[in-house]
């Protein structure tokens, strides 16, 4: 598919990862950045609190415990991929 002049590029979320599928927009400013990354950390750490608020959690069996630990480390992942994002934005803005 190509990309038409007049919509933003698109910058992958994860730069060492070649074939990243997760980005955001190239024209995206440090402050929507960083309010992304806040979410899913906000998100990672309201799944770790209801997990840790549970008096099941030893009656989860393996596999839903597996997934919403590979939650939080996507949504970790991710952020940390939005505030690198979010500091070299601002980088460029001031030079």
């Amino acid at each position: 598919m190509r990309q038409s002049n007049s919509s933003p590029g698109f910058t992958p979320l994860h730069a060492d990862e070649h074939n990243s599928l997760l980005g955001y927009r190239s024209d995206a400013q440090a402050a929507e950045l960083y309010d992304e990354a806040m979410q899913r950390q906000h998100a990672a750490l309201g799944l770790l609190c209801a997990l840790s608020g549970t008096s099941i959690l030893n009656e989860l069996s393996d596999e839903p415990l597996g997934g919403c630990m590979q939650a939080i480390r996507l949504l970790c992942s991710d952020a940390a991929g939005l505030y690198t994002a979010a500091w070299e934005s601002m980088l460029r803005g001031a030079a």
